[in-house]
């Protein structure tokens, strides 16, 4: 339960056992302690109120039916001779559930306005921010339709290896567009080392790892991209802390980023590059599976065995002709 939600229900209970004591402790004999019992039982209203904020129409109608019951056990104990007051009284827990439904219902309309407020401003943010991206991916391809042939390619199998693990639908469409972005970094690395056929030097490793880094300043340079930036700045890292940038070990790697990563290693290895031809699917597994638990993560290894195991390469891998970024609010 959220820590606020929890907050006011205890308050509740606590207001709610106060006046309880307190009625039962003043005792019925004068005419001044029957109107603090009236005042009291107005008061119980407040319980009710605050149940109603913490859990709209269910709180406070729960707390209505408590209330009612302590009352009513009040009056049978404390007010049982006294004919001429049992009415009045006995219209308090008609007033509770009252209270309780015309509250809860107040607080659900406001917690579902300020839902639909929410859910416009963040569709208005989520189609800002796919712009930003899709200029992204627009200037990529231009400069290098290959890489960005690719990141679709990653893009689809990474959300496959994600459903299957269970990510909920917000994570999986943030590691879709994670997989579509991870490498526009590589716009910024200079064609002699962008495009080198043969292996590339110590210095050019460097700077072409230099991609992740570019990609990440680039994607936060996009209001509401930071859980994207996150996985594509995590995507190179290794459990053995071998990977780069930052040299992170297992438990420090975010679990979309190790998708994103195993994704990523499948697609490289079975498309044709420069310095490899491609391999066939269980050739690309066997391969991996040297890497399990040290250079990928194992649990996510095992997800992509699974869906590559279920599905063939051409239902994975997006076409290419496939818009970079279709609809991710659905």
């Amino acid at each position: 339960m959220d820590p606020e939600k929890a907050s006011q229900l205890r308050s509740a209970v606590v207001w709610t056992v106060v006046l309880t004591a307190v009625h039962f402790a003043l005792g019925t004999r004068t005419h001044t302690v029957h109107g603090l019992h009236i005042a009291l039982a107005g008061l119980f209203m407040v319980p009710i109120i605050i149940a109603a904020v913490a859990m709209e129409r269910r709180g406070a109608l729960a707390a209505a039916a408590a209330i009612s019951g302590i009352y009513l056990l009040h009056l049978l104990l404390n007010w049982r001779n006294s004919p001429m007051s049992n009415p009045d009284q006995f219209a308090w827990p008609v007033v509770y559930v009252v209270v309780g439904l015309t509250a809860g219902q107040l607080v659900h309309t406001a917690n579902y306005r300020k839902w639909q407020r929410d859910e416009v401003i963040s569709k208005s943010q989520r189609t800002e921010m796919v712009q930003g991206l899709t200029g992204l991916l627009t200037a990529l391809g231009v400069r290098d339709a290959a890489t960005l042939a690719h990141s679709r390619r990653v893009a689809a199998i990474a959300v496959r290896v994600g459903e299957h693990m269970g990510l909920d639908r917000g994570a999986v469409s943030n590691l879709r567009l994670a997989g579509l972005v991870h490498d526009i970094g590589k716009a910024g690395v200079p064609d002699d080392i962008l495009f080198k056929d043969g292996r590339l030097s110590e210095e050019q490793t460097v700077v072409m790892r230099s991609h992740v880094d570019l990609a990440v300043s680039m994607l936060r340079a996009i209001p509401g991209t930071d859980a994207i930036a996150r996985i594509v700045s995590q995507h190179h890292e290794c459990p053995d802390g071998s990977g780069y940038p930052r040299g992170l070990r297992a438990d420090a790697i975010d679990p979309a980023a190790s998708i994103l990563r195993v994704a990523d290693v499948y697609a490289a290895l079975t498309e044709p590059r420069p310095y490899h031809t491609p391999a066939d699917t269980n050739t690309a597994i066997a391969a991996m599976s040297a890497l399990s638990g040290s250079k990928i993560d194992a649990t996510a290894f095992a997800a992509l065995r699974v869906v590559v195991g279920h599905a063939a390469a051409s239902d994975i891998f997006e076409s290419e002709s496939t818009p970079a970024l279709k609809e991710v609010n659905a």
